[in-house]
């Protein structure tokens, strides 16, 4: 029997041609590193620390939606593909839920529910809390703090996954001081009792909304992030998914912008996620999202796809790459409809009269999007909520788009395989789903519903839990499973945010591969309004006959002889006992070798099996083993094979992958010392290894690491001779090994680059509450500051000052006052060197005499101050013991206290009109603008049609000059009379427009 595989070293040539011409390719513009690790030990017998509600806006930096051209997008009416699952008759038999269990909930939504199955642990969270079941659900750590793993950390928007292919679970959440993202990567296969490795990740401005995916080559992240800058911006990540496990101290990460892609606000674009037992090759890790030709420049409905391949070695030639754009004028998809409400987030109406519309998460891939190797392909599975009410005065029916993607082979184009609206029976909506392919090619999909008579439904419900499904063989673009209940809603969102979710997860779970557990919010009329819920159902029908090879579980990496033995892992997914299984492997596409497996596999049992005939891997540096059972009556042979790369190592072969320190910042010495990571790439064990390093092209320090480092291993080595890097400037180190009998020199010598910027002193902020807690001046009000390591860098606020004004009022808080300790100084850097200077010290060792009240200091810009945009400096701590640091040292590091920076915009003279007004321009193009210094400093702006109708829908941020300013497109628009409104409440300021 031929050797059912998925080639990857043979392609045709003008394949590769055919999808790679006037494509953008962009490098990373981001190499960087883990800014710590911290263990964390084990739960058991801890005193956790009590979750706590988490309090201020949720998800505070989304600033807008994606502009929409009102009219312009198609289709118009009714989905195209609506009347196909309509028309299905689901008489699939009834799939009931095996187990259905609640693990926490919450008083304020969106509750931000995520969790995935191990092999014994269910571990579940929602904002800045987490739990831990066993797989019957029940309580092995009850609901508590994210601070227990990330220590005084817990602002949320957490996600949970289990790495299937390390037995690893992970946890991340945001990080806002600085702003990143923090990843716990569980020690070993025991979440409760193995304890953790914590890591930081810093990505400059707040990466709203992350998403985490598993590759090969390391974990991705996708985040809503620099909105409008997303084509220069890092969006993406990868980070070193090797080196977390292994728990190494710094951790590397690469970031990508997504080049050539059309989107200018709110955004959620999904990297593939890896299930099943296989991983895929490295490289060729995809990203996608759907571009929407409601949008601004876009021409058409599309899923758009980017290649990303990292290179760790030398991470700074990582790529991205525009891969597929699959469009409905190339046949791939059919057109779709995912605006509702002009781009708001309130959309979708509630039952009763005290329910205010909520979100539908539109501009979402919705989480996760999952990938699966087959035997003869690699499949994808992806949705995101659509418009499906005909009635062209409304769109608060949503309907779920979902999309079967499929490659022929690895570094292969993806297709469309099918594609699909699904909407809940009687009228309800359907949105916020979460979908997933089991090892037979069966999909399980769960989602919210919800329906109100007034917009069709049979009769009003709330926000239920739902779940459908189909089998691989059934037609295409179809889900045939009758909908079935995970859980009944009884109440409305009683908050006031108009969000829901913000996200819901489905996993499957790793020992049967083919049942799925769904967490999803749903509303409750007693007790915290919000709860979290699991199901847990299946999809696939019992077959009798149906085994595979799982994993090749030897050889691994190492330098290879003409005589390797092959093991593999045999699974019985059927429910009958198989015996006399044959079993082949080959070799780089090469020959088959045929033998049997003699013994018997019980039905869900593995069985391990060691070919007799060995295999030369000796040729080439890489071997890829591909090995399938070939039982007669399998019923599923998709899932007969897997495969595998694995190295042919250089004997003697070691390299420098990073340079853990000195890492880019400020405070850097004239004395910086030098540690470099380096890893042993060969196939045995090394020591006395020479090492060096030059910094800016000078003279090479040359030193050797005497210790020893085992095969696939990494060591630290510092060296003696420290580098001098206090000036300002960019230093470019260049670091590697000189082994002289390394038999691979391209991975020997990296460089990288560390930057000495603007000093950002830490301290300690958290024993006794030392340092500032609030701090009020003109137009910000920043309340409620979270204690990190004492520097925060909040320059994204900007203060407005005016040197007309004579006396300006700043009003804080500090955790912590006694006698005349606690004290407050403040400079703004007017010459712009980023050196505060005395003659820029506005405030001098001012008291601060009590605490958490608030206290007002008097200050006033003097004539000469420049104009302009400035750094604001302002520090507090107790000056009693902070070991001889002066408070007015603006770069010392205080023992307690804090640092915080901002900007400060100085003008003169500044009286803006503050009157809404709408100016036309040619085409019907409309620039609306506003200027009011008072305004807060992003407004939603709404355009309504004459009867009510939202038609587009964003925020506007306030610029340097207080200015709001939006330009919209009505060229599409119906002919008539509009209304725009800039902001809420008593507030907001209204103004008549007409279309012609």
């Amino acid at each position: 029997m031929l050797l059912k595989r998925i080639i990857f070293f043979s392609f045709l040539f003008f394949c590769v041609i055919g999808f790679s011409q006037n494509k953008k390719t962009a490098t990373a513009t981001l190499v960087t590193s883990s800014s710590y690790m911290k263990e964390v030990g084990p739960l058991i017998g801890k005193k956790l620390i009590p979750e706590t509600p988490r309090e201020g806006e949720v998800n505070p930096k989304r600033t807008d939606a994606n502009k929409i051209v009102p009219g312009k997008g198609l289709p118009k009416g009714q989905d195209p593909l609506l009347q196909k699952q309509k028309n299905t008759s689901n008489t699939r038999a009834n799939r009931t839920p095996s187990l259905v269990f609640e693990t926490n909930s919450s008083t304020v939504s969106p509750s931000d529910p995520t969790g995935a199955i191990g092999p014994n642990h269910y571990i579940s969270a929602k904002n800045s809390a987490f739990a831990i079941h066993d797989r019957n659900g029940n309580v092995l750590v009850p609901s508590t703090s994210l601070a227990n793993i990330f220590p005084g950390e817990s602002l949320g928007d957490p996600i949970v996954f289990y790495d299937n292919f390390a037995d690893r679970f992970v946890i991340t959440q945001f990080s806002d001081t600085p702003n990143g993202f923090l990843v716990a990567i569980c020690r070993g296969s025991d979440p409760v009792n193995d304890g953790w490795y914590t890591y930081r990740f810093n990505t400059g401005s707040f990466p709203d909304y992350t998403k985490f995916s598993i590759w090969s080559d390391g974990y991705y992240i996708t985040a809503n992030k620099d909105q409008g800058q997303q084509m220069t911006s890092e969006v993406v990540y990868v980070i070193d998914r090797e080196q977390m496990l292994a728990g190494v101290d710094t951790a590397q990460m690469v970031g990508f912008p997504l080049p050539g892609a059309r989107i200018g606000g709110f955004y959620s674009p999904a990297s593939f996620n890896a299930i099943g037992s296989t991983l895929p090759p490295e490289g060729d890790a995809r990203i996608i999202y759907f571009q929407d030709d409601d949008w601004q420049g876009v021409s058409e409905d599309a899923l758009k796809l980017w290649t990303i391949n990292v290179d760790w070695i030398n991470p700074q030639q990582s790529t991205i790459t525009e891969a597929e754009e699959l469009t409905v004028s190339n046949g791939n998809i059919t057109s779709f409809d995912s605006t509702f409400d002009g781009g708001s987030f309130a959309n979708l109406p509630q039952p009763g009269s005290d329910g205010q519309d909520i979100d539908v998460l539109q501009g979402t891939v919705m989480f996760a999007t999952n990938y699966r190797r087959f035997c003869n392909y690699n499949s994808v599975v992806l949705n995101f909520p659509v418009d499906i009410d005909s009635r062209q005065d409304l769109d608060n029916i949503s309907g779920i788009r979902w999309y079967e993607l499929r490659q022929n082979g690895d570094d292969q184009p993806w297709s469309v395989h099918q594609e699909g609206t699904y909407t809940s029976p009687d009228g309800k909506s359907a949105w916020c789903a979460s979908m997933a392919m089991d090892i037979f090619g069966n999909i399980g999909m769960g989602y919210t519903t919800m329906g109100t008579i007034d917009n069709g439904a049979s009769q009003n419900s709330f926000a239920s839990i739902r779940y459908t499904g189909r089998l691989a063989e059934d037609p295409l673009g179809t889900m045939t499973f009758t909908e079935q209940t995970i859980a009944v809603g009884t109440d409305v969102d009683k908050t006031t945010r108009n969000r829901y979710g913000d996200y819901a997860q489905m996993t499957v779970d790793p020992l049967d591969d083919q049942t799925f557990w769904h967490i999803a919010e749903y509303f409750e009329n007693s007790g915290n309004n919000a709860r979290n819920i699991v199901g847990v159902f299946k999809i696939a029908e019992n077959v009798a006959n149906d085994v595979g090879v799982v994993s090749i579980d030897a050889p691994e990496d190492a330098t290879f002889s003409t005589s390797e033995v092959i093991t593999v892992t045999i699974k019985n997914f059927g429910t009958t006992t198989q015996s006399n299984i044959p079993v082949s492997y080959s070799i780089n596409g090469g020959s088959a070798v045929d033998e049997i497996f003699t013994g018997s596999i019980s039905a869900g049992q593995t069985a391990s099996f060691t070919f007799n005939t060995t295999a030369d891997l000796t040729i080439g540096n890489t071997s890829f083993i591909s090995a399938e059972t070939n039982q007669v009556g399998d019923v599923t042979p998709e899932n007969d094979c897997t495969t595998k790369e694995v190295s042919n190592l250089f004997l003697n072969d070691v390299g420098v992958i990073s340079l853990v320190s000195p890492v880019s910042g400020g405070g850097l010495s004239s004395t910086e010392t030098v540690t470099v990571l380096i890893r042993n790439y060969g196939g045995s064990p090394q020591s006395n290894i020479p090492v060096f390093y030059t910094l800016d092209g000078g003279t090479p320090v040359n030193e050797v690491f005497t210790g020893t480092i085992a095969v696939g291993e990494s060591a630290e080595y510092t060296f003696t001779v420290t580098a001098d890097l206090s000036e300002f400037s960019s230093y470019s180190f260049e670091i590697g090994t000189a082994l002289t009998t390394d038999e691979d020199n391209l991975n020997d010598v990296i460089t990288r680059v560390v930057v000495h910027q603007l000093c950002s002193p830490t301290s300690d902020c958290s024993r006794f509450g030392d340092g500032l807690s609030s701090f009020e001046l003109s137009n910000i009000s920043n309340q409620n500051i979270e204690c990190g390591d004492g520097y925060e860098d909040f320059t994204s606020m900007v203060i407005n000052l005016d040197k007309s004004i004579g006396v300006y009022a700043l009003t804080v808080q500090a955790g912590f006052a006694e006698g005349d300790a606690e004290q407050l100084s403040l400079w703004i850097d007017f010459d712009d060197d980023t050196v505060f200077e005395d003659e820029e010290l506005i405030i001098s060792n001012e008291v601060i005499s009590e605490e958490n009240v608030n206290q007002t200091f008097l200050f006033s810009l003097n004539n000469d101050a420049p104009l302009g945009t400035h750094l604001l400096r302002v520090r507090a701590g107790d000056t009693n013991t902070n070991n001889g640091s002066d408070l007015n040292d603006p770069c010392g590091s205080m023992q307690f206290g804090t640092t915080h920076d901002y900007t400060v915009e100085i003008g003169e003279n500044t009286n803006p009109n503050s009157d809404l007004i709408v100016i036309s321009q040619p085409n019907n193009q409309f620039l609306i603008t506003m200027s009011d210094i008072n305004a807060d400093d992003i407004l939603r702006l709404s355009i309504f049609t004459i009867t009510g109708k939202t038609i587009v829908s964003n925020l506007v941020e306030k610029d340097a000059n207080s200015r709001f300013t939006y330009l919209v497109d009505m060229s599409y628009a119906s002919s008539g009379i509009y209304f725009v409104r800039l902001g809420g409440g008593k507030t907001g300021k209204s103004a008549k427009f007409s279309v012609n």
